[in-house]
């Protein structure tokens, strides 16, 4: 198992991330003409990225009450 201070430096990470992902800068690069299966590339960026982060953020939460559970903190 991960030991909680690894998982809460990827949680860290992950939050920063998530927030340097739609900085305005960044979200000009993807703010084109284009479409994927008829929507905007830009809202596609947004809505993937999302659900993406969304995952990620349970997965981590899931392995954070694991080990909480393991060591009797809950």
């Amino acid at each position: 198992m991960t030991p909680p201070a690894k998982l809460t430096e990827r949680a860290l990470v992950l939050a920063l991330t998530a927030f340097l992902a739609w900085v305005p800068p960044l979200v000009g690069v993807f703010s084109l003409d284009g479409a994927v299966f008829g929507l905007p590339v830009l809202f596609v960026y947004f809505f993937a990225g999302w659900a993406i982060f969304i995952a990620l953020c349970a997965w981590i939460t899931r392995k954070l009450r694991q080990s909480a559970q393991q060591q009797g903190d809950l």
